[in-house]
């Protein structure tokens, strides 16, 4: 791109700002005169139709007052006896005013009794407009074009003219009419009216003048409109008393300034409302606009070059010291060195050359110093990178040690669990063979009691096994079809218990729907919500609810409880979390059950949605989802349940707790089996090689040997070269532990396990094995964990 010289910016902008300035001024001047211009044109337009209009409406004036003089006659007409005598007076009247073309005299009921010439004599004219008015006042009638209403006669030159006005005044006598006096204006004297109008316009300017009547049709003006109806702004704007003017586009599509004035009488007369336009072509009437604004253009542009002249010479006195400056840094560019010179021409310059001087100086300063911080800042970095690498091997170190802590913890956790639920799983047994003994209603009450208890701890253990289970991703849903009444009047059956006796109130209100769902997992989500409710509600009570709302098919669950607060109600879905309300009545559990329910709910494609006014109650809303909505029309008829006594079964114990083993003996034997009980496999093995002979085996998983109950068994039954039915017991619940179960095709249950599931999952696998007629160890059971 080439470069401009500062010169010629200089003088182009200056040039430029006084170009702008002067257009600028000469806008606002021309403008200005502009304005000003054409409304004097248009205002001199207005004023001459004002003029012409008052000419006309003294001139109407003047023919109706000679009518009203000539009104005196009625006293002759008193007197004449003949019509001829009348018919002479009115002869003599109207030579004496020439401008009517006929003079008639009419009786009360409206006949022509003399008139001039003797036209229309006898003739009736009572239902003519200027008769009726005539009776009350004086009349004047509008322009008739062409002649209708009243007469048409030769004019004094021998030929027909047209009548143009209709007057008439009353004739009375001691203040009552006797007859009208008509007359009507001949159109002679419209032409010397129009003569005289336009004679005295065309002198003036170059003008059109146009005369409407009321009906806006053209009485007077050019050929190419008189006789036409006309409908123009300047005429609709057209008020007596009020002149103005109008730039408008006429019929012929030509523009004119219009000057309209509207006829509004003279002394008593009260005008025709006639319309009077003055109209001159636009382009002829501001002529001397378009003139000065010419003339301001031509001054602006003269004023332009010689400012541009002046500006070219003054950046040339501007520019040059300038240059010189620019050479010299130029040169310091390239490396020379040189110093700036000292420069005149004017102060500005002066400065700037010495500002340039000194700031060359202070630059190299500057240099130096810039490199001793340079190499500073170098060293500063790499210390603290140094720095920072070492806080991030910390960071590391912290990172391993807390997922130490953390694996350290869980290897704690699933311990201290398994450590837990073994004495759990003892009790349990020995509280239900205890309970087969005890008689009393005390005794029986305080066994129940125990069990329930106990019944309590292992919910708790069975929550945490829940999370263990959905950690290793170990729960599938099987999806069935599910009557949600059967499951709302299962779980409606024991919480309206639980509300009784905590003094609430329990409703329920269910729908016959049929959904495709995991029927265990969503009793779960209701039973956990429900019992949250009941948990934390004091007073009042709970509404379990299912309905449609807004579009939605939704399970609610309603509390009075204490309510929640907005930052609560995501938290309380985390694990171990609770609410900083007590439960009321009952214990406040691990704060697991929300957390179990939401995450079964997205396993079911399902969502939790929380509601809630503090201080007034809580709302719970399952959302089901649309796909889940079964066409169903009736429930489903639900799979008989097999029978689940066992008796006389020859059964292997293997754990290595002595107590339970003794509790799973005595329990299994108290049902009418026999019972093998030891405390390692190597015991159980050797029996097994001394010929024991079993049905069925309940073993712990866990057997602290070298292998586990698993292995043990699937060796024992390779061994034996027969499928031997087995329920495997864990009181581990990690990961690990489960996943191995899962996948081991083999029924197991989690300690401590109800000795009634343990006898119906045996009942299940010795029914199959009856039943069948050829299968493997992946048919002969299914995973029969509790939830």
């Amino acid at each position: 791109m080439r470069r401009v010289s500062l010169k010629v910016l200089i003088a182009a902008a200056i040039s430029l700002v006084a170009l702008l300035l002067t257009v600028a001024i000469s806008y606002v001047i021309g403008r200005d005169a502009v304005s000003r211009l054409e409304q004097e044109i248009g205002q001199s337009l207005a004023l001459l139709a004002d003029e012409m209009q008052d000419k006309l409406d003294r001139a109407m004036f003047e023919r109706l007052q000679s009518l009203d003089n000539m009104a005196a006659i009625g006293k002759i007409l008193q007197k004449t006896d003949t019509p001829e005598a009348l018919r002479a007076s009115l002869e003599r009247f109207q030579g004496a005013y020439p401008d009517y073309s006929w003079i008639g005299f009419a009786d009360l009921n409206g006949k022509i009794l003399s008139a001039t010439h003797g036209e229309y004599e006898g003739r009736h004219v009572n239902d003519q407009l200027w008769f009726k008015q005539g009776l009350r006042e004086p009349y004047v009638g509008d322009v008739k074009i062409p002649a209708g209403t009243m007469l048409t006669q030769p004019s004094r030159d021998g030929h027909t003219a047209s009548d143009f006005i209709d007057l008439a005044v009353p004739i009375s006598e001691a203040d009552s009419n006797f007859g009208v006096l008509g007359a009507t204006l001949s159109a002679e004297w419209a032409e010397e009216m129009r003569s005289t109008l336009l004679g005295s316009m065309q002198a003036a300017i170059p003008a059109d003048v146009i005369v409407l009547n009321e009906a806006h049709q053209v009485l007077f003006g050019p050929d190419d409109i008189t006789g036409k109806t006309l409908d123009l702004p300047s005429i609709r704007a057209a008020r007596p008393g009020n002149a103005s003017f109008a730039v408008e586009q006429w019929p012929d599509h030509a523009s004119y300034v219009t000057g309209f004035s509207k006829s509004d009488g003279y002394r008593s007369y009260p005008g025709l409302r006639w319309i009077v336009l003055v109209r001159e072509d636009q382009r002829l009437a501001f002529a001397p606009v378009r003139s000065l604004q010419m003339n301001i253009l031509v001054c602006g542009a003269i004023v332009a070059a010689l400012a541009a002249l002046l500006a070219w010479i003054l950046a040339g006195k501007l520019s040059q010291p300038l240059l010189q400056l620019a050479d010299t840094a130029e040169g310091l560019r390239r490396g020379q060195n040189l110093e700036f010179p000292q420069v005149g021409g004017y102060e500005e310059a002066r400065i700037l050359s010495k500002s340039l001087r000194s700031l060359v100086k202070e630059l190299d300063a500057q240099r130096t110093s810039l490199a001793a911080a340079n190499q500073s800042l170098e060293s500063q970095v790499r210390e603290r990178t140094q720095r920072l690498a070492e806080q991030n091997i910390g960071l590391e170190r912290a990172k391993a040690e807390a997922e130490l802590a953390t694996e350290a913890k869980s290897r704690f956790l699933a311990a201290a669990s398994h450590d837990l639920r073994q004495p759990l799983h003892a009790l349990t047994l020995f509280a239900r063979a205890l309970a087969r003994r005890v008689n009393g209603q005390e005794a029986t009450t305080l066994v129940a009691q125990m069990e329930e208890g106990l019944r309590g701890l292992k919910g708790m253990f069975d929550a945490l096994l829940n999370v263990s289970r959905l950690d290793a991703k170990l729960i599938e849903p099987s999806k069935t079809f599910v009557s949600v009444d059967e499951i709302i009047e299962r779980i409606s059956v024991g919480s309206k218990i639980e509300a009784e006796h905590n003094g609430l109130k329990f409703r329920s209100r269910s729908r016959d729907w049929i959904l495709e769902t995991d029927a265990a997992l969503l009793e779960t989500i209701i039973r956990n919500l429900v019992s949250n409710a009941l948990k934390f509600t004091k007073h009042g009570g709970v509404i379990l609810a299912v309905r449609d709302r807004g579009g939605e098919r939704v399970i609610d669950v309603f509390d009075t409880g204490p309510g929640l607060p907005i930052e609560q109600r995501e938290r309380i879905f985390e694990e171990f979390s609770r609410a900083d309300q007590r439960a009321y009545g009952v214990n406040d559990g691990l704060g697991l059950g929300l957390s179990i329910a939401r995450r079964y709910a997205e396993l079911l494609g399902m969502k939790i949605v929380v509601t809630s006014r503090t201080g007034r109650g809580s709302r719970f809303t399952i959302v089901l989802p649309q796909s889940a909505m079964a066409g169903l029309t009736s429930r489903p008829v639900p799979a008989s349940k097999p029978a689940t006594q066992i008796y006389g079964t020859r059964i292997l114990v293997i754990d290595d707790d002595p107590l339970i083993v003794a509790a799973l003996v005595r329990d299994l034997e108290d049902r009418g089996n026999l019972a093998f009980g030891f405390q390692s496999a190597g015991e159980a093995e050797t029996a097994l090689d001394e010929d024991l002979a079993i049905d069925a085996a309940v073993l712990d998983f866990d057997l602290r040997d070298r292998e586990t109950g698993l292995e043990f068994i699937k060796r024992i039954a390779a061994k034996l070269n027969t499928y031997i039915p087995a329920v495997i017991l864990s009181g581990g619940t990690d990961s690990a532990t489960l996943a191995i179960l899962a996948k081991s095709g083999r029924p197991w249950l989690t300690k401590p396990a109800d000795p009634e599931l343990i006898a119906a999952t045996l009942s299940a696998l010795l029914n199959a094995q009856k039943n069948a007629t050829m299968g493997s160890p992946a048919s002969q059971g299914a995973n029969a964990s509790a939830s």
